[in-house]
C-alpha cells in the first residue's frame, strides 16, 4: 500500500468516529485489528447505524409540532425505501391516501408513478427511496405555504444525507423549485440536470398532473431516459 493511501485510509476511519458512526471492534476486519490496514472498511455496523439514525428521525417527524399542519394530519408520512436507492423520488406533500396509511405515493399517481419506475427497470421496493418535501398533508391537498416547507425541509436534508441515493426525482412545480432553488414553472425546469446536496437532480412532472393532462407523457419519458442516463453514470 502506497503511503498516501495509508493515510487516506486513516482519514477516512477517522471520519467515522468523528460523524458518530459508532464501530464496535467485532465488527472491523481482522487486518484492521491487526494492524495491518486493507482498503476497505466492514459496511454493515455503518449501515446499521445509517438506519438507526433514519428510525429516530421519523420518529421525530411522528412528533413534530412546528407547523400548524400536524393539527389537522391522520398520519404524517416521512417517506420509505431502502438505504443507498438508485432513486430518492421527492414530491411536494402527502395527499389523502398517504394520510390514512402514513406511506407516501399510495394513491392513484403512486401507482401510475410506479408504471415510470418500471419502464427503466426500477421497483420501488428495491431501488427506491420515496418521500415529499413536507410529511403533512395540507388541508385540501392545496400547496404548501412557504413558511410549512422552510419548517419541514431539514428533516428532508437529514434523510438525504442519511439514505445517500445516486440520483434525485423530483416531482412537481413546488418540489422543483425548493430544491433547485429556481422560481420558474416546472415546464422550464424540466429537461435539465441539477445538483441538491451533491446529488444529481433532475425534476420532472407531477403524476397527477400527467394523469389530468396526458399531453406531457411524452416530456416525462425525456425526463426518465435522463434519470436512467444519470443512474448509468453513477
Amino acid at each position: 500500500m502506497s503511503k498516501e493511501k495509508y493515510w487516506k485510509l486513516l482519514d477516512d476511519f477517522e471520519d467515522l468516529l468523528t460523524y458518530q458512526h459508532r464501530v464496535p471492534h467485532e465488527g472491523l476486519p481482522k487486518k484492521v485489528l491487526d494492524g495491518t490496514i486493507t482498503a476497505e472498511i466492514h459496511e454493515a455496523p455503518i449501515d446499521q447505524n445509517r438506519k438507526d439514525r433514519l428510525a429516530i428521525l421519523e420518529e421525530q417527524i411522528s412528533q413534530c409540532t412546528a407547523c400548524g399542519l400536524h393539527s389537522g394530519r391522520t398520519n404524517p408520512v416521512p417517506g420509505y425505501g431502502v438505504l443507498n436507492p438508485k432513486v430518492m423520488v421527492i414530491g411536494e406533500g402527502p395527499g389523502a391516501e398517504e394520510d390514512k396509511s402514513g406511506l407516501p405515493f399510495v394513491g392513484r399517481a403512486g401507482k401510475y408513478l410506479d408504471k415510470w419506475l418500471s419502464a427503466i427497470n426500477l421497483e420501488r421496493s428495491k431501488d427506491c427511496f420515496i418521500g415529499n418535501i413536507i410529511k403533512c398533508r395540507p388541508p385540501g391537498n392545496r400547496d404548501p405555504l412557504p413558511e410549512e416547507s422552510s419548517i419541514c425541509l431539514p428533516y428532508l436534508e437529514q434523510q438525504v444525507d442519511l439514505i445517500r441515493p445516486k440520483v434525485i426525482l423530483t416531482l412537481g412545480r413546488i418540489a422543483a423549485q425548493i430544491l433547485t432553488g429556481h422560481v420558474e414553472g416546472i415546464g422550464r425546469l424540466r429537461g435539465k440536470t441539477y445538483s441538491y446536496r451533491g446529488v444529481p437532480l433532475i425534476p420532472t412532472y407531477h403524476p397527477s398532473g400527467v394523469l389530468r393532462n396526458p399531453q406531457y407523457r411524452g416530456a416525462v419519458w425525456e425526463d426518465l431516459k435522463r434519470l436512467q442516463k444519470a443512474l448509468d453514470e453513477a
